[in-house]
């Protein structure tokens, strides 16, 4: 028997909340007799105050700054690579960014569903967030809140979010790298009094070969090197008060190269010897201003976040087989800006939480400076949360949040209201079950609204906004140095907007997707200085499209990989740490824009990242990427982007 929509949504929610009642009940004074435990980290982003990890009502994981460090990466990207439930995707070395075209991560097979946050504040800008662009010196901490959470941050927020909480103190430090395939590696950090200050550079060489058309084999991209130098900058006025200002330069060069082959399309061989199609470099800049202001229980901040992609190159044959066409220059530059606040206040009555917040953001997007071309909207929110406790063991959580934007060019104007329900029963003092049924939505960006890129993206101004509906069941306990977890998830989000590719062009279209999987992680603290983690997430993530345009996939299609399993150790002794870590995506598969998926091999990740403690001043650190030397496809669709080969660097920091 085939289950409605409607009656399979009811059938989940009784299965969730039954779950919850044959549980047994647990008493005060019980959980005041076991001692609390270590592990139940703080976390501030699932309910935008400060609550335990095992009163929370959503799968959440922390990494602290010694745990990032321990994963050898240099940036944000690299290290949520490994990550339980988090599909890594990228361009280039180091996750390069290919213009627009940037690295990502997707949290639970929504691949436009990740929401970052810095302090608290969105950063995304149309869509695109650039994890890879951000070095790793300055961040205290990584929390991640899987599952929809729009409801307390806003659009985009489908998978879940990512907040970064930056440092207010830097600390003195220098440090200085190099490795193979032309890697450098400079970084300084320091404080003087209420001012901290951090410059990083980082650099790749020459690479070669990075990708390859599944289609035509004998096109591919060459990864020419990147740039990358980021300053930060941070003022403590004081406890309440804080300014950080962020400004990031990024370059990366590539070359779109023919082989020796046959073009099918255009019914012409062409013999061209590894000659360049076209090569662009991309010049990626980023400014970012926050102001953060607290005052007792009401908080708030002010942000400025603007980015400006200029894309310049020659294109030397064109894609309708003239081997003589004259090359031409090209050269593009796009800009994206948005500013506004947030503003939430809490209040604390018998026993509940009272939360009520306010946002306010202006967009603005210029797809091609030399046009003059400009879109421009305003985004409002208005949000609410009330946490109230049912009994000593029992804690209930409403969340709603009405959004709507205005002044948007042809008045393309869009509205959402969405709610949540959150359910925590305590077990014991260290271990709880939860349940969780929710809304979510995304407002279409202007780059899917209008077109783009010189006319190879077609925007639709007639998209409508993603919504979708989720559900969690999980389970929580800490015990004698073990951090459990685990939960069963189930969404349905309608009118996710993605992009078909007919004619060379991508066209802007609305798509249905939908999930159910299971996820278990452990964090494990060993004996003799060992300690482990692992985790496993299977899922069946599917995609459908929704066009009237001939040739746009219309039926279910599975999108990235069913069975996820992650995992590392961590040894520590004397002078020494060592950490190895994985990811291994299997039951995979890649999803062109107009034809049915198909299967593909299983992509390993390995790194390695080994640490000797000098003296009290001085260390020395070793990492490698790629442990195992593969060649994997680390992108999802009809193109191959392949894993760095092994690569390795070397560094020196000193702590003055």
């Amino acid at each position: 028997m085939r289950l409605s929509k409607h009656n399979r949504n009811i059938g989940l929610a009784a299965l969730f909340f039954s779950t919850l009642a044959v549980t047994s009940p647990v008493y005060a004074e019980d959980i005041e007799a076991t001692e609390e435990y270590v592990w139940d980290t703080i976390l501030v982003t699932a309910q935008r105050y400060e609550k335990k990890d095992l009163d929370i009502g959503a799968t959440t994981d922390v990494y602290t700054s010694e745990q990032l460090k321990n994963t050898g990466a240099r940036n944000l990207q690299q290290a949520l690579a490994m990550a339980t439930g988090i599909i890594y995707q990228a361009k280039g070395p180091g996750g390069a960014s290919l213009g627009s075209m940037t690295s990502k991560i997707s949290i639970r097979g929504v691949e436009k569903g990740t929401l970052l946050l810095i302090n608290g504040t969105p950063a995304n800008l149309r869509g695109l967030y650039n994890l890879e662009d951000m070095p790793l010196e300055n961040v205290e901490r990584i929390e991640v809140v899987k599952g929809g959470g729009a409801i307390l941050y806003g659009s985009e927020a489908t998978g879940g979010v990512v907040n970064i909480i930056m440092k207010k103190g830097m600390p003195n430090t220098v440090t200085v790298g190099g490795g193979n395939k032309g890697q450098q590696n400079y970084a300084l950090t320091t404080q003087a009094g209420k001012l901290g200050f951090s410059y990083t550079y980082d650099k790749w060489g020459d690479v070669g070969k990075i990708s390859s058309n599944l289609a035509t084999p004998e096109m591919y991209n060459v990864f020419n090197g990147s740039e990358k130098n980021n300053i930060t900058l941070t003022y403590v006025f004081d406890e309440n008060v804080d300014l950080m200002y962020s400004h990031n330069e990024s370059i990366s060069r590539f070359t779109y190269t023919f082989g020796k082959g046959y073009d099918a399309k255009y019914d012409y061989p062409y013999s061209i010897d590894d000659k360049a199609r076209y090569n662009r470099k991309h010049d990626n800049t980023k400014d970012f201003v926050q102001l953060n202001v607290k005052q007792g229980d009401l908080k708030g901040n002010l942000y400025y976040n603007a980015n400006s992609l200029h894309s310049t190159g020659m294109d030397y044959y064109s894609s309708t087989g003239e081997s003589d066409k004259y090359p031409q220059l090209k050269d593009s530059k796009e800009k994206n800006r948005t500013y506004g606040f947030d503003l939430q206040n809490i209040w604390q009555t018998s026993g509940s939480t009272l939360l009520f917040g306010a946002t306010y953001q202006n967009e603005d997007y210029t797809p091609e400076v030399k046009e003059s071309t400009r879109y421009e909207r305003n985004n409002y929110s208005l949000y609410g949360q009330w946490e109230v406790p049912l009994q000593e063991a029992d804690t209930f959580t409403l969340s709603a949040r009405k959004s709507w934007t205005g002044g948007a060019a042809e008045d393309k104007n869009y509205h959402n209201f969405s709610a949540q329900g959150q359910f925590v029963h305590k077990l014991s003092a260290d271990a709880s079950v939860y349940a969780s049924i929710g809304q979510s939505y995304v407002m279409p960006t202007f780059g899917q609204m209008y077109s783009t890129g010189g006319g190879m993206v077609v925007g639709d101004p007639n998209l409508r906004p993603q919504t979708g509906i989720h559900y969690e069941i999980g389970w929580k306990k800490n015990h004698n140095g073990h951090k459990w977890r685990a939960a069963l998830f189930n969404y349905e989000i309608e009118d996710n907007i993605s992009f078909s590719k007919q004619s060379n062009q991508y066209y802007a279209v609305n798509e249905d997707l939908k999930n159910t999987g299971i996820e278990l992680s452990a964090d494990i603290q060993g004996h003799n200085g060992w300690s482990y983690q692992y985790g496993l997430t299977y899922s069946d993530p599917k995609g459908r499209a929704k066009s009237e345009k001939p040739g746009v996939k219309t039926y279910w299609d599975r999108n990235f990989g069913r069975l996820q399993l992650n995992g590392g150790a961590t040894y520590q002794m004397d002078k020494w740490t060592a950490s190895l870590s994985a990811n291994y995506l299997a039951k995979r598969v890649l999803t062109p824009s107009s034809a049915h998926s198909f299967a593909t091999k299983p992509y390993l990740l390995t790194s390695l990242h080994v640490n000797y403690a000098v003296d009290a001043v001085s260390e020395i650190n070793l990492s490698i990427d790629n442990v195992l030397d593969r060649q994997d496809n680390v992108n999802h669709t009809s193109s191959a982007y392949y894993t760095t080969p092994i690569n390795y660097m070397l560094s020196y920091k000193y702590k003055f």
